[in-house]
This record gives C-alpha cells, structure tokens and sequence, in this order.
C-alpha cells in the first residue's frame, strides 16, 4: 500500500467529489463545479494529489499549494533534482518534456521513496 508523508504541508482541500477513483499519491484536475478526477494529461494543470484512496462520489481529501512530501507512489527513476510532472497514470513522474507541466522537484530519492517540493 502507498503512502504519502506531509513532511511541511502546504494548504490542502476537503470539499467536492470525485468523478470516478482516485488513489492515494495520485494527481487530480478540476473537471467541473467542485469536482475532481485523476489527471492522467501531463499537459493539464493539476490541482493537487490525493491524501487517501477515494471512490467516485466520495470527498477528497487534496494536497495542494506547496509544501514539501514523501511518497512511495511515482513512477521511472527519479533522482534528486529531477522536475517531475503527471505520468499516464496519475502518478508523479520525471522526464519533464517541451508541454509538460511541472508539478513538483524531487529533493530526495532513496529506498524506494522520494521527498519532494508539490509546485502547484
């Protein structure tokens, strides 16, 4: 099971519903009047990344605005100073391109975890 550690929080949001599942670490996007769904487009603007798994039609719990996390929940290798960005699965990535969005700065990466800056 993933995790996502608020190391210095940033704001984080509890109003809304999911449009469909979202997962702990995954980066969700505004798609209507307090809704959200995981965005799986690199070059759409995040909103922040899920504190905890949802259904659809639940209350998410975001982590937006800054601060600094660590999470098991990315995808690739990512090394300290990458910018990461979106992957196609909602998870944080590396190999930020020409388009892409960055959504964060990895600090650290070691042991199968990465701290990192959320730039949203």
């Amino acid at each position: 099971m993933g995790f996502i550690n608020p190391c210095h929080r940033g704001r984080a949001y509890g109003d809304g519903y999911m449009q469909g599942e979202g997962s702990i670490g995954q980066l969700v996007k505004v798609v209507g009047d307090d809704l959200f769904a995981v965005n799986t487009d690199s070059t759409a603007r995040s909103f922040g990344i899920l504190i905890k798994t949802y259904k659809s039609g639940e209350m998410p719990g975001i982590y937006t605005e800054g601060g600094v996390y660590e999470t098991d929940v990315y995808e690739g290798n990512i090394v300290a100073g990458d910018l990461l960005k979106v992957s196609a699965s909602g998870k944080i990535s590396a190999g930020v391109s020409a388009g892409d969005l960055v959504v964060g700065q990895a600090l650290t990466s070691k042991n199968g975890t990465i701290k990192f800056q959320l730039h949203l």
